[in-house]
């Protein structure tokens, strides 16, 4: 057995047996691993405060070739889920990212953007209620690193190149976006004007705080779609193209992502249900 160091941040643990946890926890090296932490319900040394839910931490663990489960034998807390219990909101969104990543990869899958990109959300999430629009965000940056991606830029069908007046129907079955003419033979949803122009800028945007997407600064305060935002909260603020929010975008962005997801995915998300129950 080898002995494995790697970081690691914890999707899920359940109680096994009298003392031991079984834990799931996505890695930068190795991707989702699950293991077996032996007396972590009793130990106040080895685990005490690491393998909750939403917590980065260097894990140590031996691997044997002959069990599904690894033998955790230690994990030092690197951050730790403090400012996510702030909110039910902040809990449900940190809940449904990592089941999205838990759900949506295989064990033993290396994905390093995608860990950075579950690693950024968790950071975010202490310091800002997100919006819907922050959430769409991130789900679509997901979706990318999964190799899961909309085409919102040309027909899905003819390839054509879509000028934005034309990028009206949408298409769960292929995954994108058709042209008037071949919205005649394949099914879809119709969208006002200008809203699959905004899914693919919204796709596309980079907003700084910190090297990281920053969520709820629409919201907060007050910038104008296509105003650089100002008044971040922090240091090192990159002045960038904004998206503003709104109910109807956010609405029809989250009625997109579930066809897609739903059709193409064929997975349910347990903690979604909540989340879309509270943020309405």
């Amino acid at each position: 057995m080898a002995l494995v160091k790697d970081e690691a941040i914890i999707l899920s643990t359940r109680l096994f047996g009298e003392s031991d946890k079984i834990v799931r926890f996505f890695t930068l090296a190795s991707g989702k691993v699950s293991g077996i932490a032996k007396g972590a319900k009793k130990s106040q040394k080895r685990f005490m405060n690491t393998l909750e839910p939403f917590t980065q931490v260097r894990i140590e663990y031996f691997e044997k070739p002959t069990s599904s489960l690894v033998r955790i034998e230690n994990a030092d807390l690197g951050e730790s889920n403090s400012g996510l219990e702030v909110s039910l909101k902040k809990v449900c969104v940190a809940s449904f990212f990592t089941e999205f990543v838990d759900k949506l990869t295989k064990e033993k899958q290396r994905n390093e953007p995608l860990f950075h990109a579950l690693k950024k959300i968790l950071d975010s999430l202490k310091l800002v209620e997100f919006t819907v629009t922050d959430i769409l965000y991130y789900e679509l940056q997901m979706l990318r690193h999964l190799g899961y991606m909309l085409n919102l830029a040309s027909c899905v069908h003819c390839g054509k190149a879509l000028p934005d007046m034309e990028k009206l129907y949408f298409s769960k079955e292929r995954g994108g976006t058709l042209c008037p003419g071949c919205s005649r033979a394949v099914p879809h949803r119709q969208y006002p004007q200008g809203f699959i122009p905004r899914m693919l800028t919204l796709n596309d945007a980079r907003i700084g705080f910190h090297g990281q997407v920053c969520g709820n600064l629409s919201s907060e305060h007050g910038e104008r779609e296509g105003e650089a935002p100002t008044g971040f909260p922090g240091e090192g603020a990159t002045r960038v193209p904004l998206v503003a929010s709104s109910a109807g975008f956010e609405r029809m962005g989250r009625q997109v992502l579930e066809d897609f997801v739903t059709y193409h995915l064929a997975v349910e998300f347990k903690s979604y249900r909540l989340l879309k129950s509270i943020t309405g």
